[in-house]
């Protein structure tokens, strides 16, 4: 398995209005700008072989990203947890490459992006509602609702050989877009 690590970082503005600063004896009002930087979570990809087993690897590492990086809360952590096993676990059984590889990164404060990338070209794959007795073909389905609710969006790019998802790591109620220069 090979992994790595990176460092972010965001830059935010606050207006300062009506700050007294003290100087000796005079007090001076400032009513600049000051700048933070805010660091986002550092971005982390793995690459694993692409075996059913891997599948729960790739599930921890996310999982401790998310939860210490993040700080993603807890009732959240689960159903995207469900989302990426769902996504890894279509490019072990579908992808015909030597790996599976994974990334996750906030491309800005509050949002996380992940990638799932088995290097196989195919069509973009839609949700299917299989037969209440079949045994499996819901993985895409379980996606595309969890996501939804997430107050995420997700989807294949053009080629299909990576699938990819932006999810809040709140719940404010907005949507995300899922453009691809996140």
């Amino acid at each position: 398995m090979y992994s790595s690590t990176g460092r972010s970082r965001a830059i935010s503005a606050m207006r300062l209005t009506g700050v007294e600063q003290a100087h000796g004896e005079a007090t001076t009002r400032n009513s600049g700008w000051a700048v933070m930087e805010t660091p986002l979570p550092s971005p982390i990809a793995v690459s694993v072989e692409p075996n059913a087993q891997q599948v729960g690897q790739v599930r921890r590492i996310a999982a401790a990203w998310l939860r210490n990086m993040c700080r993603m809360p807890e009732s959240r952590l689960e159903t995207v947890l469900v989302v990426v096993s769902e996504l890894v676990t279509n490019a072990v059984l579908y992808g015909n490459g030597h790996s599976v590889g994974y990334r996750s990164w906030s491309p800005k404060p509050g949002l996380i992006r992940f990638e799932i990338d088995d290097g196989t070209e195919s069509e973009d794959p839609l949700p299917q509602a299989p037969s209440p007795t079949a045994e499996s073909g819901r993985g895409l389905l379980l996606v595309s609702l969890f996501v939804k609710e997430l107050g995420g969006a997700w989807g294949f790019i053009q080629d299909g050989t990576i699938a990819w998802c932006c999810l809040p790591i709140h719940d404010d109620g907005r949507p995300v877009s899922g453009r691809r220069e996140l």
